[in-house]
């Protein structure tokens, strides 16, 4: 109980007291955890450390199932490309008359045996080229 004094206020009981103090104690100790929870820096970089590495694992594990889906695509695409490519060739292959086949074997057959010349004469056309278009655009 509180007992009233002469000017008005009541005085609190030793109970009250107690209970009081334990109160801002409670309070003081809260305080003090969330200060100190605060200004621990190290527990704070180690938290953010912790969730950059888990959204950079989310990434990557992301980048890695869109780069397996691609290559499925592109290894599809590519399948369906030389599908048509093949289907093309066949194509041409029966339209062109055997005469014409048979020279052009012969043709590709050369090229095989002397493969060094061909490509010297390409380099050598290759580089006329370029020297006549440098002589042409001055």
């Amino acid at each position: 109980m509180t007992d009233q004094t002469g000017n008005g206020r009541q005085t609190p009981t030793a109970e009250e007291l107690r209970a009081q103090v334990e109160g801002t104690r409670e309070e003081l100790g809260q305080t003090v955890e969330a200060l100190a929870a605060k200004t621990d820096i190290k527990a704070q970089v180690q938290q953010r450390t912790t969730a950059a590495r888990e959204k950079a694992a989310e990434v990557g594990h992301r980048a890695q199932d869109k780069a397996a889906h691609a290559k499925g695509r592109a290894a599809e695409v590519g399948h369906r490309a030389q599908d048509k490519a093949t289907h093309a060739l066949e194509a041409a292959r029966d339209k062109t008359p055997e005469p014409l086949r048979e020279k052009t074997t012969e043709a590709a057959s050369a090229v095989n045996r002397h493969r060094g010349l061909v490509l010297g004469g390409a380099a050598a056309l290759a580089l006329a080229f370029v020297l006549w278009r440098g002589t042409t655009k001055r």
